[in-house]
């Protein structure tokens, strides 16, 4: 078993049985809005590099400064140098973050060559400079996202949980594949479990949640004390609320109507054009909108369409046709079924 040191200021932050996971080029300001509207009790932000903080990178402090005013949220931050992640981590807690979240994970040729992200994980010492500056810095609530591994024959999670635990975090997200796995293959949940018997602190699993039924069944299998969802959030904000209702009653939730649907749609379209300016707003608002309509009728022709359009006024126009489209045709197969339901049978 591994040994935690006492702290002498516990934060009163804790995580919650679900989270947004953070997400590079996806969990933006509004799309954490969104899901924090449907349900999501905590976002993380997208991975923000301690470097480019300390450079007063306009990106950078651009991605800091959306989540001001901004609860409950984890701020997730990147780098392998102790003095610059620790300025950073105090730059954190002066925007009133609940929380400071070290990317242990990231996969990335370039974040890995620097020692930084799932890199930093092969070098044991240099981590332990790094959590221990960020810890001596600030008494916020701070916790690693990792991987098991760079592959299979180098499986580590245990010294970094050791190390994390040891150096005074709060709580460990670890996603059950190795950097070598990328995104894809099966997330190892027994890796998650072995974790989970061997420290203390709380552990958070990640990997292949895509449903109610698979948070309940990775939270039973594993022991972990909650889930993370990444990916089956991608145009599905309802999914949190889903998971906590199944949680709490074993009931499942609705899937979201039409209007439901196209309601989301529109919101997260004014929040990306306030928060980016309309054409970049529009321009990345596409890729979100696909995942929206991902499997609903008539999807092809509007995403023609959309994809063309670069105004906000316009891609509205698109998605109202769009609906009123679908709308007909399911009334019309309602009247259709009505109809031969009542015709009698020809001999």
């Amino acid at each position: 078993m591994a040994v935690k040191p006492p702290r002498s200021i516990k934060p009163s932050f804790q995580f919650p049985r679900v989270m947004l996971a953070p997400i590079a080029g996806f969990t933006d300001r509004p799309t954490r809005d969104i899901a924090r509207a449907k349900g999501c009790p905590l976002t993380f932000s997208e991975l923000i590099s301690a470097r480019g903080l300390q450079e007063n990178n306009p990106g950078t402090l651009k991605m800091l400064h959306e989540c001001r005013d901004e609860h409950p949220l984890v701020i997730q931050l990147f780098g392998g140098e102790p003095d610059v992640i620790s300025e950073a981590v105090r730059k954190v807690e002066q925007l009133g973050a609940d929380g400071v979240n070290l990317n242990l994970g990231c996969p990335v040729r370039k974040v890995f060559k620097n020692r930084s992200g799932c890199g930093l994980t092969i070098f044991p010492v240099e981590l332990v400079h790094v959590i221990r500056a960020m810890r001596k810095a600030s008494d916020i609530h701070l916790s690693v996202k990792i991987r098991a591994g760079v592959n299979h024959r180098s499986l580590n999670y245990r010294l970094i949980g050791d190390i994390a635990q040891g150096e005074g975090c709060d709580a460990i997200i670890f996603h059950a594949r190795t950097r070598m796995m990328g995104f894809g293959g099966h997330a190892q949940w027994e890796w998650i479990g072995d974790l989970k018997e061997y420290l203390d602190i709380p552990v958070i699993g990640n990997g292949d949640v895509v449903d109610a039924q698979s948070a309940r069944a990775m939270l039973d299998e594993t022991g972990c004390d909650g889930v993370m969802i990444a990916r089956a959030s991608y145009g599905n904000p309802w999914i949190f609320a889903a998971v906590e209702r199944y949680l709490e009653s074993g009931y499942q939730r609705s899937p979201p109507t039409l209007e439901e649907r196209y309601a989301t749609m529109v919101h997260h379209l004014h929040l990306a054009v306030e928060n980016k300016g309309e054409r970049r707003g529009i321009l990345e608002m596409r890729k979100q909108l696909g995942w929206y309509l991902k499997g609903i009728a008539l999807v092809r022709p509007l995403r023609e369409t959309i994809n063309r359009l670069e105004t906000l006024p316009k891609v509205l126009t698109a998605l109202e046709q769009w609906r009123e489209s679908v709308e007909n045709r399911v009334n019309n197969e309602r009247e259709y079924r009505a109809e031969n339901e009542l015709m009698p049978f020809s001999i």
